[in-house]
């Protein structure tokens, strides 16, 4: 009714016999007049107090450009692998892989200043204020990673001599590569900076963009150098470092131009014992955490053997991809959870929980139905029959894992690190201890279930620290059951083919028609959206 009667009135006639040739200030509007018929249509709507972050303006975008930013180093690795495997040799690829872990264990130097930065940055606006946290950080960091990049360039070669069996025709390929591994480390770890403020800032579209770009050129330009050049390592490891090096002046670029001019005198001893101390609890986290997920791998390979680690570790790595859009719901909201204080933080981020639950638990109950087929298709039914049902399994870990990663990123964002790497330091042994016997008992099925029930108690501490209110409890018990539902359902009928794709169906259908109907920010993104629909096609 409402679009008729704007039409009509737009055009000045009730009801044109046949349709006139539209002129450009008439199509401007009809979209101002769409636009304002769907603000009236959805004026009952009634959001939470603090605002349902999907809703605010630039949020919803964000935390689109967060996913893409996770996703694209998947597909790239998915063209470029098989790639370096063929051409580099199965060999130098395996030797290549434990150097980029090597690497990425130094990454542990950057002792949270990151997310330190990140957070001191998004609570000040001022100039001066910003500058001197940006010359500290940088600064620490930079010694950091100096010190690093030669303990690297020292105990790397040691490494790889004495505790790993290196093939001798490769020994002096890995001996030339460690002068620029050590050149990687300063970089990696003031690039963390910058990207922290940037963060703050909320950019992340330039934050995703230059990582994206990064690994693009970080991945293709090594690929070229093997195809065209040559395929050792002391041809593509350094092609790799240089491709990053660009990007990595470019992201320092852009911090400078919008933090700058930043000067040495700007630092701050008190101000680094203040980053140090938090980003201190944020390395703790950093361990601990990896660990902890780890450690069901290395039980399996000592209680089962090696080859039960393979049918556990491929499903394990499928669900937890499933994480990235709880991992970008994240990032995108801990600026505002950093800026943020007491109760209107714990606000947002009740609502964020609510809202992640039920559009969660759509993508799960779904991926549960369709892992048993994927599995069959992509690994071959010899592999499925043991691995799906651990997929199954993890999936209901993931769903939980994934609404805790909003809890976990508010303690963090309101100055409460500590919080979380001291519950991770107490719950490590009563875990090893659970998926030990779990895991001697009932074999890989154990580990997955010893994994899932660790889930709940992490996800409740979590709200319980940060104040949960108790009356939202009730919003998390719905999207479990369709989770759960969807597990008992495929664990009784175990259908094919063709009753998965249907059963996914209902299940998609009806998960989010539930959503729809209880989560009132779902509900207002919809109308949001279908609003922008109708003002795109009056326009039109």
């Amino acid at each position: 009714m409402g679009c008729e009667n704007d039409r009509a009135e737009i055009d000045g006639v009730s009801a044109p016999p046949r349709r006139r040739r539209i002129s450009e200030d008439d199509r401007v509007r009809r979209f101002t007049r769409g636009a304002e018929a769907w603000r009236a249509s959805t004026s009952t709507i009634q959001p939470p107090a603090i605002g349902w972050p999907m809703n605010a303006r630039g949020i919803r975008t964000n935390f689109m450009f967060n996913v893409a930013g996770a996703l694209a180093p998947l597909i790239i690795a998915l063209v470029t692998v098989p790639i370096y495997v063929s051409h580099i040799g199965a060999a130098r690829y395996g030797a290549l892989s434990i150097v980029w872990v090597l690497l990425g264990y130094f990454g542990f130097l950057d002792l949270g200043m990151s997310r330190a930065s990140a957070n001191a940055l998004a609570k000040h606006e001022e100039a001066r204020e910003r500058s001197s946290i940006l010359v500290t950080a940088f600064a620490i960091n930079l010694a950091l990673g100096v010190a690093g990049g030669l303990v690297l360039y020292i105990g790397g070669r040691v490494f790889l001599q004495y505790l790993l069996d290196v093939p001798p025709e490769l020994e002096g390929e890995l001996d030339s590569v460690f002068p620029w591994l050590a050149c990687v480390v300063p970089m990696t770890l003031l690039t963390g900076v910058a990207s922290g403020a940037l963060e703050s800032r909320e950019r992340f579209l330039t934050i995703n963009a230059l990582q994206i770009a990064g690994s693009i050129v970080g991945q293709v330009l090594p690929v070229l150098c093997a195809v065209l050049v040559s395929p050792s390592l002391s041809v593509v490891v350094p092609a790799a470092v240089l491709a990053r090096f660009p990007l990595f002046l470019l992201m320092l670029a852009f911090v400078i131009r919008r933090e700058g001019p930043l000067s040495l005198t700007s630092f701050d001893r008190p101000r680094a014992g203040a980053l140090l101390n938090y980003g201190g609890w944020i390395s703790v986290t950093n361990f601990l955490a990896p660990l902890i997920v780890s450690l069901d791998q290395l039980v399996i390979g000592s209680a089962l053997g090696l080859a039960a680690v393979t049918y556990y570790v491929v499903p394990l790595n499928v669900v937890l991809r499933t994480q990235i859009f709880a991992a970008a719901l994240s990032r995108t909201l801990f600026p505002r959870m950093s800026r943020l204080q007491g109760d209107d933080a714990r606000r947002l981020t009740e609502s964020a929980i609510g809202t992640l639950a039920h559009g969660y638990a759509v993508a799960c109950s779904v991926a549960i139905v369709l892992i048993g087929p994927f599995m069959n298709l992509w690994m071959g039914p010899d592999f499925a029959v043991v691995a799906a049902p651990i997929a199954e399994i993890l999936m209901i870990g993931a769903w939980i894992n994934g609404i805790a990663f909003l809890p976990f990123a508010h303690l963090q964002g309101q100055g409460r690190p500590d919080i979380i790497s001291k519950y991770l330091a107490l719950e490590l042994f009563p875990f090893l201890l659970v998926l030990w016997l779990a895991t001697r008992h009932f074999g890989i099925e154990g580990s997955a279930y010893a994994w899932v029930a660790r889930a709940p108690v992490h996800l409740l501490f979590l709200l319980a620290m940060m104040r949960f209110e108790k009356t939202r409890y009730a919003q998390l018990v719905l999207p479990f059951g369709c989770v759960m539902t969807a597990f008992v359902l495929v664990r009784l009928v175990r259908p094919g083919l063709f009753e998965s794709l249907l059963i996914a169906s209902a299940f998609a259908v009806s998960t989010s028609a539930i959503a729809f109907a209880i989560d009132q920010n779902i509900k207002s993104l919809f109308a949001r959206l279908k609003g922008e629909a109708i003002a795109l096609k009056d326009a039109a």
